[in-house]
């Protein structure tokens, strides 16, 4: 079975500027080796860090957009979750992957990676999962 995976704004733009694992994770999404599911928030979160963190310009953020588009699956959240309380934004990531019914979360935040584990959804990093990844394949 295809793992299906949310992956945390950090993961992406850290695959966009600086490579490593989390360019190895989203690079198996584009393969279509794991599904990577997204939302609205999600994507919306990606344009904001995009435009106020790292100055890129509309036009140039409309084409990382496409980019993601091209190999995630968005899906409207059926659950809201209040689980992470000191930062209310990463329940997003939690939503979504609740409502795809993601085995994971894949993420560098802190407030997330705290929680290990929500209702069977494993929250670890990039590493952690290419290592379980290519260890069941």
């Amino acid at each position: 079975m295809v793992p299906r995976v949310v992956i945390d704004t950090n993961i992406y733009i850290s695959a966009i500027f600086w490579g490593g694992k989390p360019r190895e994770v989203v690079n198996l999404g584009r393969n279509a080796r794991i599904l990577i599911f997204t939302s609205f928030e999600i994507q919306e979160e990606i344009e904001s860090k995009l435009k106020t963190k790292f100055g890129i310009d509309e036009k140039e953020v409309a084409q990382i957009l496409l980019d993601y588009s091209m190999f995630t699956l968005p899906i409207k959240p059926l659950h809201r979750a209040k689980v992470v309380h000191a930062d209310p934004d990463d329940n997003e990531f939690i939503e979504c992957a609740l409502t795809s019914k993601a085995g994971y979360i894949v993420s560098g935040d802190k407030h997330l990676l705290n929680l290990k584990n929500y209702q069977d959804i494993q929250i670890i990093n990039a590493a952690k999962f290419l290592d379980m990844f290519t260890i069941s394949n």
